[in-house]
């Protein structure tokens, strides 16, 4: 079978109409162009999106970049002349002026015109986004977190649940599970090497990651500069404890087999500063201990405040050794002899696994491969970080099937959704925004 009937009868098969007498490529959204290339949908032009996509335009298959899509018309330009200088092959960028599209509602319009989605807007957008691409039956590469709230955790597991019967593809950006050093030491320790699992912790403590240095210009709506500034506004990233601490949860669901935590009871705060990530809105510091099925105790530390002690990486404590993962890992015994050790040097980056994300998945597609949906851990590792968050905002200690069932959304997407919509938080007369206050925020 040749790859592009490939990929159009099995998205077709699993939506259920794949008939005898076959069906017209465009009915999958398949286009004119280069017949053999995988034609990709840029939605949300920052930098990781920008990395992704050079990664894919860069592969061996055919690839194309035939439509992008932002909130802001200064944003699409800059990268796509950022993808101009650095992608090998130019002429596969194919986006012309007529295929750019902006505003919170111009992704409907991208997705139309693409085989494969790329969805690296913040992570208050991608639920609608990836319900919106499978509906339109598109592959997907979705960047981490992708949901902020139960509200759009629900949204995610839908959407992946109808990848599969469709049998679209969709890749996750939480790349550590593509790093092969990640896969060797996680594949010791679920043979046994630790023995069984009694606590773990996991930290990601950092400089800040959003900038409110850049001056707010007097033309911008209170929408436009929050959107502008992102990383700083809980509503719109989902916090420090998900934007990149979400990498470090992850690894720990994968780890203990467990879909996610039973319970938690967390406790955080904000810097005085306002130029710190997640502290407009939120917090800049969380500290949570998770409960999960099996009864190990996960303390997890997220904070992004300058001139602090940094650290990031995950460790493990078993009844017969411990496990270290940082830049590399390493097994201990229970006696602290080193049995197993999976280097940077062997493996690469054990962070550095974004590239291979991209390769799997359109190799996948374009090869008909084994078939992939991260959808289901992403959500359920993106939702962990919002699980911490409700307990640290609310000061309660909560339970995951309660915390699901929230009908608190940190912000309500919809068609009608624009610059002059009014955001969830507003500043003071002061220019201070609100902070949740434990003991007093409702999260439930």
């Amino acid at each position: 079978m040749e790859r592009r009937d490939f990929i159009r009868n099995s998205a077709l098969a699993g939506a259920g109409i794949l008939t005898s007498t076959g069906v017209m490529a465009s009915g999958l959204g398949f286009n004119s162009g280069s017949a053999d290339a995988l034609k990709i949908a840029y939605i949300g032009c920052g930098g990781r999106g920008a990395r992704a996509v050079k990664a894919a335009l860069d592969l061996d298959i055919p690839t194309e970049l035939v439509a992008m899509c932002d909130l802001f018309k200064d944003k699409i330009d800059d990268k796509e002349k950022v993808l101009l200088n650095n992608v090998k092959d130019k002429s596969r960028i194919k986006v012309t002026e007529d295929t750019k599209f902006t505003g919170f509602q111009g992704y409907k319009d991208a997705i139309a015109l693409a085989d494969v989605v790329f969805i690296t807007t913040p992570a208050a957008f991608k639920p609608q986004i990836l319900e919106e691409s499978i509906k339109q039956n598109k592959h997907v590469f979705m960047e981490k977190p992708v949901c902020v709230d139960s509200i759009g955790f629900k949204q995610v597991m839908a959407a992946a649940a109808l990848a599969k019967q469709k049998k679209l593809y969709l890749a996750a950006g939480l790349q550590r599970r593509y790093s092969t050093g990640y896969q060797a030491v996680v594949n010791e320790i679920h043979n046994g090497a630790i023995g069984d699992i009694l606590s773990a912790e996991c930290y990601w403590m950092g400089g800040p990651i959003g900038d409110l240095s850049r001056p707010r210009k007097d033309s911008w709506t209170e929408m436009e500069f929050q959107n502008r500034h992102w990383r700083s506004f809980s509503w719109v990233s989902g916090g420090n404890i998900e934007e990149y601490h979400v990498h470090n949860l992850d690894i720990v669901n994968w780890v203990l087999q467990e879909a996610h935590p039973q319970s938690v009871l967390a406790m955080g705060g904000k810097s005085p500063g306002k130029d710190f990530s997640g502290s407009l809105g939120g917090f800049d510091s969380l500290t949570s201990n998770f409960k999960y099925n099996n009864g190990v105790s996960v303390h997890s530390y997220s904070r992004n405040i300058p001139n602090c002690k940094n650290k990031n990486g995950e460790y493990f404590y078993g009844t017969k050794g411990k496990c270290v993962i940082a830049g590399s890992a390493t097994i201990y015994n229970h006696k602290g002899k080193e049995i197993f050790r999976a280097s940077s040097e062997e493996h690469g980056k054990f962070h550095g696994a974004h590239d291979m994300v991209q390769k799997v998945l359109m190799e996948s597609i374009y090869h008909g491969k084994e078939y992939i949906n991260d959808g289901f851990y992403a959500a359920q590792s993106s939702m962990t970080g919002a699980f911490g968050r409700m307990s640290g905002w609310s000061g309660k200690e909560m339970k995951w099937d309660k915390a699901i069932e929230s009908k608190i959304a940190l912000f309500d997407y919809t068609d009608d959704t624009n610059m002059g919509t009014t955001p969830p938080i507003l500043p003071d007369e002061y220019g201070n925004y609100p902070v949740p206050t434990p003991g007093k925020t409702i999260v439930i």
